[in-house]
């Protein structure tokens, strides 16, 4: 059994942020940028505001966009925005005229676009693909179909790219010595094609890399080495000898390799390691009459040295390759998607990719789906790609008559959003789908953006889903841990911050301490 927190006598609960609310719901001439904690009711709210809107004959339901984050959840949104109408449109204590436009909003419903940020983006690009540089009915592969089509360009990619001829074989094969394998090096292309929205061409190649430093100090030093080996008492049976020994045989092969080669690298690699400050023993070392020491700390030290070049020209040669690599793997990818838009395919990114760059680099098309869209409402917006602000931005621009079409703006972050045109709602602790490229950074950028232009944030806090202990312990718990650093203030610098949430509910028992909440490791 449970009460309502505050409620007495059977009196309607009201949450303690019913004044927040009433703005979101009241205001609909406001920029509104929404956080919401879990179980605050932030759809209901989102709600509440596209029927007003109707109601109040701000719009029509065919020209607001109401964009979420999963097929089920804009199924949901789209039952419950019609459930609301319905109801208004039946209350006979509404004006006519007001049930006449629920009855319309009901009939345009069919036409809204309540939709997945994906389904939205793709709609867009399907009644502007000329613009977009897609043939007229493109196809949307799956994730099944474009993990295969992808696979399918790797080993494309590879089979070049491993072949004697290949510019980067070399700088493949000595990370493939290093401990890089083929799959390391596809996980990294994977990657770069599922950012590949935030690549930008390399170019063709990088300037050569200066190498034979290493060689040179060998050639140089190895004379001292083979004089200090030769006061060893013992031969291969002291470790530093046996060491410097087959180090030598290495050496010697070094000076037959092309400096940058393959080869050469490959040879670096097997000089070490060079020193180890535990291998030799002084007993087995006669005196160095040179240095009038022993000659065992000699040559450690000098081993030491020559390791410390070597090092320092392999891990030259490692990063070069590297380099080489990632800047053929980008230009991989990017060749990748432009052969998909040229035939028709689209991924589900390609989808917010593309409907970016037509709203971003096509004036016409913008304004076309600025005039179309009256609102734009963003539910669970920590949940999807960052692409997601720069298309609701575009869509919402405020723009002064007149303005000259070179100077409208080509970032999302130098945009103002026109009065009242756009709503988002979401909670910047939950933005946890990464791999959904989700960026707590970006919705805090959105949201100061928001502001900038005019905007306010409202915060709901009253929690209907969870007993008061339990948000007490959250509240507790996430306080603590959400805490920003003495140089860093909540909810700048990538920190969500966090504020606490209100219980309504409190368990209705005997007990004089109350139920709790245990805490296990």
């Amino acid at each position: 059994m449970t009460q309502e927190s505050g409620s007495a006598g059977g009196a309607a609960f009201t949450p303690r942020d019913l004044d927040e609310r009433k703005v979101i719901a009241t205001e609909l001439e406001d920029t509104l940028f929404v956080e919401a904690s879990a179980g605050t009711g932030k759809t209901t709210s989102l709600v509440q505001r596209v029927v007003n809107l109707v109601v109040r004959g701000r719009t029509t339901m065919d020209r607001i966009a109401a964009i979420t984050f999963t097929e089920l959840a804009a199924a949901e949104l789209r039952d419950r925005v019609r459930q609301e109408l319905e109801e208004a449109a039946a209350d006979p204590s509404r004006p006519e005229g007001d049930r006449e436009l629920c009855r319309q909003g009901v009939s345009d419903l069919d036409h809204a676009n309540i939709r997945t940020l994906h389904s939205f983006a793709g709609q867009l690009l399907h009644e502007r693909p000329l613009e977009a540089g897609l043939p007229p009915g493109f196809d949307t592969s799956d994730e099944v179909v474009a993990g295969l089509a992808f696979d399918e360009a790797w080993e494309e990619w590879l089979e070049v790219n491993l072949s004697s001829d290949s510019p980067i074989r070399e700088s493949v094969s000595l990370l493939l010595t290093q401990g890089v394998t083929l799959d390391h090096i596809k996980g990294l292309a994977g990657e770069l094609h599922d950012n590949y929205a935030d690549l930008r061409d390399p170019g063709q190649g990088l300037e050569p890399l200066a190498a034979g430093a290493a060689r040179t100090a060998l050639e140089e030093q190895w004379p001292e080495v083979e004089r200090l080996l030769e006061f060893c008492k013992v031969g291969d049976d002291d470790r530093l000898y046996h060491l410097a020994g087959l180090r030598s045989v290495t050496v010697e092969a070094l000076r037959h390799a092309d400096a940058g080669t393959f080869q050469y690298y490959r040879q670096l690699s097997r000089l070490l390691p060079m020193n180890n400050s535990r291998l030799g023993n002084q007993k087995n070392w006669n005196t160095d009459p040179v240095s009038g020491g022993n000659a065992c700390p000699a040559l450690r030290e000098a081993l030491l040295t020559l390791h410390e070049a070597v090092t320092a020209e392999l891990d030259a040669g490692i990063r070069y390759a590297l380099l080489e690599l990632v800047g053929s793997l980008i230009r991989f990818v990017l060749e990748y998607a432009r052969r998909r838009r040229l035939e028709g395919r689209a991924e589900f990114q390609d989808l917010l990719v593309w409907a970016r760059d037509l709203l971003r680099d096509n004036i016409e098309v913008r304004d076309y789906f600025r005039g179309r869209f009256s609102h734009i409402l963003i539910d669970e917006s920590q949940d999807t790609d960052p692409i997601q602000a720069e298309i609701a931005m575009f869509l919402a621009e405020e723009v002064v008559d007149g303005t000259p079409d070179e100077e409208r703006p080509v970032s999302w972050d130098n945009i103002t959003p026109a009065k009242g045109k756009l709503f988002v709602v979401g909670d910047p602790k939950q933005s946890i789908y990464s791999f959904r490229r989700a960026d707590v950074e970006q919705m805090l950028h959105l949201r100061d953006r928001m502001e900038t232009g005019g905007g306010r944030t409202v915060n709901l806090v009253q929690n209907f889903r969870s007993q008061e202990p339990v948000v007490a312990w959250v509240n507790y718990l996430f306080g603590q841990w959400m805490t920003p650093g003495d140089d860093e203030p909540a909810g700048q610098q990538g920190h969500a911050g966090y504020r606490d949430m209100v219980g309504r509910w409190e368990a209705d028992t005997d007990s004089a301490v109350g139920p709790g909440v245990w805490f296990l490791g």
